[in-house]
């Protein structure tokens, strides 16, 4: 193995034998540029990732349930529903929810559609994270006829929490002067930043009793959230078991499936294309190669009369592809590190929040990210240096000295 190491160093070097070759860094750029585009991109996909999931969890509950029948229709038996569905292992907490649309009416005289959800104020703190959205934390006024609005929609709205909002129902209310649109006059008393445009604009949150008295219908639906993230489907089968065919259960994943699927196929897609630029970086290292056997024509010649079988041959030059694909690599993973903390901790890119739902550009660094680019250039490297490698022990040695 000395002498096949010795050869691929001596013909990557200069003529000179100082440092190596133009030919052969320019090999090496073209994988580590390759590399270290590949690492940041992955790095920042994977950092949307994980902001995003984190902001769809920090919003919802882990398991969303909903009665098809049999549900409770009293205080009490919601709460002995509750107390029964708590005593389960994996589960951490549930608590009945109202939903609805409503349209809002301010004083200045703007109008915005809503989402409205009707919660219980000491079970949401547990079941989602609002509580740490909240900028004023004004759980003490919610209750009655009060509201909960989201950052974008009290700003659309023009209105700050003290002021007053009109709630419009689309379900008629008889009155002695006949059929005339559910109104309710609330009170704002606190404003949530959650980092979701969807729901800054969109949504509101009312006091449970206070949304059952609106809506004029029980809860039929349940949020609940597991003790741990990774415990979401133990607590979905617990459920499933107890309920049976009395209720539909999903988790988190399910309801967001299609955006969290889009999501996947985006950072599939940009490291597939980004995975091109090693490709081209191959065919570099195959056509450097090709030069250095045309180059070396006559030694290979001189081996192979000497005896050398042509195993050895191939590994000289495979050798050299291993070592231009391997210090790439090498160079490319430590720039795409160091290029992803440097977009992390300091540079911190801003973003519009309206159109990405977050205000800089995230970075995830992940080791499996990193170790199947490694892996996969390094593969890349290898297949590209396996032509230029047979095409040197295969090489004739007549051919080799037919020129001298």
């Amino acid at each position: 193995m000395g002498l096949e190491f010795f050869l691929a160093r001596k013909y990557l070097a200069a003529h000179r034998g100082r440092g190596l070759s133009v030919i052969t860094w320019i090999a090496v750029a073209g994988v580590v540029v390759g590399v270290m585009s590949l690492v940041c991109v992955l790095s920042v996909m994977s950092g949307f990732d994980r902001d995003l999931r984190e902001k769809i969890l920090g919003n919802n509950a882990h398991i969303f349930m909903q009665y098809l029948y049999g549900e409770p229709t009293n205080k009490n038996e919601w709460k002995a529903e509750i107390e029964i569905i708590e005593q389960m292992p994996s589960v951490l907490s549930a608590m009945p929810v109202v939903y609805g649309e409503a349209f809002l009416l301010s004083p200045s005289g703007s109008s915005q559609a809503a989402f409205v959800k009707a919660v219980s104020p000491e079970k949401i703190k547990i079941v989602s994270e609002l509580d740490q959205y909240l900028v004023e934390k004004n759980w003490n006024e919610f209750e009655g006829a009060s509201v909960f609005l989201g950052e974008t929609l009290a700003h659309q709205l023009g209105v700050i929490p003290g002021d007053f909002i009109t709630l419009l129902l689309n379900r008629p209310e008889m009155t002695p002067l006949g059929v005339s649109p559910r109104m309710k006059k609330l009170k704002v008393v606190d404003v949530f930043q959650s980092g979701l445009t969807q729901t800054d604009s969109q949504t509101i949150y009312l006091p449970l009793d206070f949304g059952i008295e609106l809506f004029q219908q029980n809860p039929q639906q349940l949020e609940i959230r597991a003790t741990d993230v990774r415990k979401i489907d133990e607590a979905k089968q617990e459920l499933l078991e107890h309920f049976q065919d009395r209720a539909e259960v999903r988790d988190w994943i399910s309801a967001n499936k299609d955006f969290l699927a889009a999501l996947q196929l985006e950072k599939l897609v940009m490291g597939l294309i980004l995975a091109m630029i090693i490709l081209v970086a191959a065919f570099n290292i195959c056509g450097s190669l090709i030069m250095v056997v045309r180059d070396k024509a006559k030694d290979i010649a001189i081996l192979k009369s000497m005896g050398t079988p042509d195993r050895r041959i191939l590994k000289i030059f495979f050798m050299q592809g291993l070592f231009i694909g391997g210090l790439g690599t090498f160079l490319g993973v430590i720039f795409g590190l160091l290029a992803s903390l440097l977009l992390r901790d300091w540079v911190q890119f801003p973003l519009n929040p309206s159109v990405y739902m977050i205000n800089r550009v995230p970075v995830d660094i992940r080791l499996i990210d990193v170790v199947t680019v490694i892996v996969g250039a390094f593969m890349i490297a290898s297949l590209a240096t396996l032509y230029p490698a047979l095409l040197a022990s295969k090489l004739k040695p007549a051919e080799g000295l037919k020129s001298e």
